[in-house]
């Protein structure tokens, strides 16, 4: 058949195969997710052996099992800089020795009273991996109680025993949790900031996009002078204000009529206006040098972004960690409302604004300096 005989025809196979790869990256992220050193503050306030035996068992825990990496790395920490270390999104947990404790489970069984140990979650940097964190803690607490429960059953045998004392033999150690940036209800288990930010991208890739077509019929009308070039420019700066203002407040909006329980309506909508207007400088300057590929890279960088944005980086591969995470624009976007959300930001949310602000500075120079782009021969 004379199709069969057509070169460009056999690349609509090709093309398919490398859109699919492109949908089923994520899977690596996603498919089998290991955790691996979820950074969780240890904080000791007493000593005593008993003391000693906790930071045994945290040492133990910290050695992994059948030779991989653990699943909490454990760093020493004072319980008076815990809360800005929360803030800092330093560590996802904390376990707390109190004052005490070493006293209490020593005379548990005369007090008639449990020793505890505190558990602090951070719940706002990272529910996934805040609960992963939280889990493994309360197991390592669960351990270190069976077996004192066994050892003093062991020492009970015979004797007779009144209800109160049964119930600190059977739990001579409990856990109390507390959380902190706490997740509010009715933000999607946490995954609001990350579902509104992604439309400040797309908005920024649309609008950005048509804008490019129309800028670019305008120059293959007309010869204009670097003057008049800038001007138009500058026009498509402005409509970028527009859609950027467009984008904000549609996300904003919708996500009130949905029940979302933002910190403030015209703080979010602010914020997601100011990212998606980066984010339309940085599309308006690729495309200005490198005209419609530049969709197709960001449609990638898109793609292979969304499996990173919710997944902490401890349970995601490395390939995705180093080459994968820190070129995704929208991570940004996603960190900042989490501050605003979370942790009590205002519009200056730290890292992540600098973040967004420097890729949007970065994307208007380099859209201006496409003025200077040799133009392309013309037969």
């Amino acid at each position: 058949m004379r199709l069969f005989k057509e070169k460009l025809a056999w690349a609509a196979p090709l093309a398919v195969i490398l859109i699919i790869a492109l949908f089923s990256v994520n899977l690596f992220a996603q498919g089998n997710p290991k955790v691996k050193n979820l950074p969780v503050a240890l904080i000791v306030n007493d000593e005593g052996v008993h003391v000693d035996a906790v930071q045994s068992a945290v040492k133990q825990m910290s050695k992994g099992t059948d030779g991989e990496e653990p699943m909490l790395a454990f760093t020493n920490e004072k319980e008076e800089n815990i809360e800005t270390l929360f803030d800092d999104k330093k560590y996802y947990a904390a376990l707390v020795i109190p004052e005490g404790y070493n006293d209490s489970l020593q005379n548990g069984m005369k007090n008639n009273t449990s020793a505890t140990l505190n558990i602090y979650i951070n719940q706002g940097y990272n529910m996934t991996g805040a609960n992963f964190a939280k889990t493994a803690l309360n197991g390592l607490v669960t351990q270190l109680n069976n077996q004192y429960s066994t050892n003093f059953i062991a020492q009970m045998d015979g004797q007779q025993i009144d209800a109160a004392k049964a119930a600190v033999l059977v739990n001579p150690i409990v856990s109390e949790e507390k959380v902190f940036n706490e997740i509010t209800a009715s933000t999607a288990n946490g995954s609001a900031p990350t579902l509104m930010a992604v439309p400040a991208w797309v908005g920024a890739l649309i609008g950005g996009f048509i804008l490019f077509l129309v800028t670019s019929n305008i120059f293959k009308k007309e010869k204009l002078t670097r003057k008049q070039t800038l001007r138009i420019m500058g026009g498509q700066i402005l409509f970028g204000v527009i859609i950027a203002l467009f984008s904000g407040f549609t996300v904003a909006t919708l996500a009130s009529i949905a029940g979302i329980n933002m910190p403030s309506y015209l703080l979010v909508a602010f914020f997601v206006s100011f990212a998606a207007f980066c984010f339309f400088l940085l599309v308006s300057a690729i495309t200005a040098w490198i005209g419609k590929p530049a969709i197709t890279l960001f449609m990638v960088v898109m793609l292979l972004g969304m499996g990173v944005l919710m997944t902490p980086q401890e349970m995601l591969p490395g390939f995705f960690v180093n080459f994968i995470r820190p070129w995704v624009p929208i991570r940004f976007a996603s960190e900042g409302l989490r501050d605003i959300f979370y942790f009590g930001s205002g519009f200056y949310t730290g890292g992540s604004f600098i973040t967004i602000a420097g890729i949007g500075i970065v994307g208007l120079v380099i859209y201006l300096l496409s003025i200077f782009k040799p133009e392309p021969k013309t037969k």
